[in-house]
């Protein structure tokens, strides 16, 4: 059961790496925009923050059942 835990927990903290590097770039990059709507683009940022906090609540759920 570690190594399920060891890999949610890797999957979570590269997904938040990304999460930050995206961020940064689109604070200094005002002029970039997706073609589609923000409704659209806002349910993708909800998506992606529940999968990353999914994967941290995971990686401690396999962690306490070892």
């Amino acid at each position: 059961m570690k190594n399920k835990s060891k890999m949610f927990l890797t999957i979570g903290v590269v997904l938040l790496i990304f999460a930050v590097v995206f961020t940064a770039v689109a604070l200094f990059n005002p002029q970039m925009s997706f073609p589609w709507s923000n409704a659209f683009t806002y349910g993708l940022y909800t998506g992606y923050g529940i999968v990353t906090l999914a994967m941290f609540i995971l990686a401690a759920k396999f962690k306490k059942t070892k």
